[in-house]
């Protein structure tokens, strides 16, 4: 088994030391055998697909496309046999001389990045160190004998965006005019500046790589702080001179279709970028304060949200009633919840659950976050006049069967989403309440009638996300007494929180994972539906026809290890 090499030294010393490479005359599909990664009868399998279609001439190729195995997987069995090392990316001092005899594009395109230069050799990390294709290319570009050794992709991505964030950093240019305004040809030139161009396509390659939901840019006394927020949580990435901030700004608003010139007023704009095989949605806000402009920058990944409703967390049961409930073809059904708590996300896993069921999908959203194919969606545009309630109108003569209205804000709003559901559509959409239960005061208090409500309403949904814990690096968790006492916990029952490893960059927790209530209007609970009911009677008669307390809902998870316990008081219900 190849070493696993964590810094430059012990890189050097091995490749001084090392045995002579295996002799590799053995086929890949006995290493493949041998090593557990494919059966017998996938191997006879993937030899006749093989010669069935002799364009496909490697067996490797042939496995990957039959789904028989991962890419990674495939490298990583051969630089085992090999004996070629693997390197720990997480803690590796990179050289930023060595990193940058590689060109950034180049890099990026083919995710390499240089580790030593050793002599006229240059070591560098890909996931496949077997691609001779590759070290040829990177041959030619760099002048060198390339040595291919193995890393993660993750990894090898932090890598490259942290190499070249940290160099165009260095070469930003600055404001040296100080407070005094620049004119509008400065700050385009600034804009334009390519350490600037680098620098915000850098920071936004990061953001992605890391899942980051959020880029902030927060201007202070004396710097400025850009921060990520992932799985919920901001996380401070670097700091940078003030004098830098006006070339950053300006390319956010030249890439955001915002005016340049303006200083006074926010802003919001939006982009869209492609990468490999993802197009990211990016929602812009630009905001003055006293320091400068504050930034935001909202990052929507079609692929990581637009999830079926069996990824969503919800366990067997729960999803067979959710089911049950979008396959009527008449009703509201409610997902509730603060800002920021996957609303969004599960209306979305709900409409591709319908859309299998070839129905007339209409959505009406401010704004359309994720787009799909198949679902006729709808930007409203309250400035104009163009709210929810109006769109509801116009739609209806569109033969809708499934209505998706992004927020109910408003009694005009909500009453419309309730005709319409009486009139034979199945309405879905989100209002901002703490739970399942006072959903429903709240709707009466809107000033939906009580019989309207009794008619329409199918089920609500409450929902928050809570944080999942590192599955490497769990620790048994220390809880306070009065978190026990809150949550009706006995002291011997014990609970466990990751204390951060290299694989979560040291937070302990890795994703979201939904905690939640789910609320059926069954035949006893429609009969409490009256102006004067109170959130405790339809919570207490919704437990009664099986609904679990989100505080349980999130209390399960704790105890099966799959978040810490101050992630359920935090999100807990009284």
């Amino acid at each position: 088994m190849p070493p696993v090499i964590n810094n430059r030294g012990e890189l050097l010393d091995y490749l001084k030391h090392r045995r002579p490479l295996t002799d590799c005359n053995q086929s890949l599909g006995m290493l493949l055998l041998e090593s557990g990664d494919i059966s017998l009868e996938q191997l006879q399998q993937a030899l006749t697909h093989q010669h069935s279609h002799p364009s496909r001439a490697r067996l490797g190729q042939t496995l990957i496309e039959l789904g028989m195995l991962s890419r990674e997987r495939l490298s990583q069995t051969l630089a085992e046999q090999l004996g070629i090392p693997h390197i720990s990316l997480e803690q590796f001092d990179l050289d930023p001389a060595c990193t940058r005899l590689l060109p950034e594009s180049l890099a990026r395109h083919y995710q390499v990045v240089s580790l030593l230069l050793d002599g006229e050799r240059l070591v560098v990390a890909t996931t496949d160190p077997t691609d001779q294709d590759l070290q040829h290319l990177l041959g030619f570009a760099t002048g060198k004998t390339i040595e291919l050794v193995q890393a993660r992709a993750s990894e090898i991505e932090q890598a490259i965006n942290r190499t070249f964030a940290n160099s165009t950093v260095e070469d930003l240019p600055e404001n040296e005019t100080g407070e005094v305004p620049l004119s509008v040809d400065e700050m385009k030139l600034l804009a334009e500046d390519r350490p600037t161009v680098r620098f915000v396509d850098n920071l936004l390659e990061e953001a992605i790589s890391r899942r980051a939901s959020d880029i902030h840019l927060r201007p202070g006394e004396h710097d400025v702080s850009v921060l990520l927020r992932v799985d919920g949580r901001l996380q401070e990435l670097r700091r940078i001179k003030r004098g830098h901030l006006s070339a950053i700004v300006s390319r956010i608003k030249i890439i955001g279709g915002m005016n340049i010139a303006e200083h006074r007023l926010p802003q919001d704009g939006r982009h869209m970028v492609r990468t490999a095989e993802r197009s990211i949605d990016l929602r812009l806000s630009i905001m003055p304060t006293v320091h400068g402009e504050s930034v935001v920058i909202r990052v929507l990944d079609t692929s990581q949200s637009l999830k079926g409703l069996d990824q969503i967390g919800f366990n067997a049961q729960d999803v067979a009633r959710f089911r049950n409930l979008i396959s009527h073809n008449q009703g509201i059904i409610l997902v509730t919840g603060p800002t920021g708590s996957g609303k969004s996300t599960t209306l979305y896993a709900a409409l591709n659950s319908i859309k299998a069921t070839g129905v007339n999908i209409i959505t009406v959203e401010d704004p359309v976050e994720y787009q799909i194919d198949g679902i006729r969606q709808i930007q409203v545009k309250p400035q104009i006049g163009y709210t929810f309630a109006r769109a509801l109108r116009h739609i209806l003569r569109h033969d809708p069967d499934v209505i998706m209205v992004g927020e109910v804000r408003d009694q005009e709003t909500a009453l419309m989403a309730t005709e319409s559901a009486l009139t034979g559509h199945l309405v879905l959409s989100t209002l901002h309440t703490n739970s399942a239960a006072t959903t429903v005061t709240r709707l009466l208090e809107i000033g939906i009638a009580p019989y309207l409500l009794n008619a329409s309403l199918l089920g609500v949904l409450a929902q928050r996300l809570v944080r999942r814990n590192c599955p490497h690096c769990l620790k048994q968790e220390l809880v306070p007494g009065h978190v026990r006492q809150a949550l009706g916990l006995t002291a011997d029952e014990r609970f466990y929180v990751g204390s951060g490893c290299s694989r979560c960059h040291g937070s302990g927790v890795v994703g979201r994972v939904a905690a939640y209530e789910l609320l059926e209007v069954t035949p006893a609970l429609r009969v409490l539906i009256e102006p004067s009911v109170s959130a405790q009677k339809i919570e207490q008669q919704a437990i009664a026809d099986g609904m679990r307390p989100l505080t349980q809902s999130a209390l399960q998870l704790a105890r099966e290890t799959t978040v810490s316990l101050a992630e359920v008081y935090r999100v807990r219900l009284e």
